[in-house]
């Protein structure tokens, strides 16, 4: 089928999927996928290491705030008529959960204000990339109608 041709509908009568809605979970799913990366990041977050010198740009934050990215995506699948705020102020209060436990563990964690601003970053990353989905969809939405 070329990108010229019209879609059909599927033997069952179900209009046919295409791009990333052909990988689109139900938000039960999402949920359980979203409980499964927050215990992956947790647990990495809390996995015992060497302790690093505290810098603003490394490749740290960068693991925070793309770590965080993922979680905003799967938050917003999970939960996709909830506020924004809402879901930000949820993932903020687990990137504080992560850097409280880091500071209790004794394991060369360190907590840090520096580790919880990627954290944001990463969700505001997260939602601006769904913003820019939304209006790059639109467009195809409208033509098919």
């Amino acid at each position: 089928m070329s990108a010229s041709e019209p879609l059909e509908n599927q033997p069952d009568g179900r209009k046919p999927r295409s791009g990333l809605q052909a990988f689109a979970l139900s938000p039960k799913q999402a949920q359980l996928a979203l409980l499964a990366v927050s215990l992956v990041i947790f647990g990495l977050a809390l996995a015992p290491s060497e302790p690093e010198p505290p810098n603003l740009l490394g490749v740290d934050k960068l693991k925070h705030a793309g770590a965080f990215l993922l979680l905003t995506l799967v938050a917003r699948a999970a939960w996709p008529m909830a506020a924004r705020w809402s879901l930000a102020v949820g993932l903020a209060g687990f990137g504080l959960v992560i850097e409280i436990a880091q500071a209790l563990s004794g394991w060369g964690r360190t907590a840090s204000i520096a580790d919880l601003v990627a954290d944001l970053v990463g969700v505001g990353l997260g939602f601006a990339l769904l913003a820019c989905i939304r209006t790059l969809r639109k467009p195809a939405a409208s033509n098919r109608s």
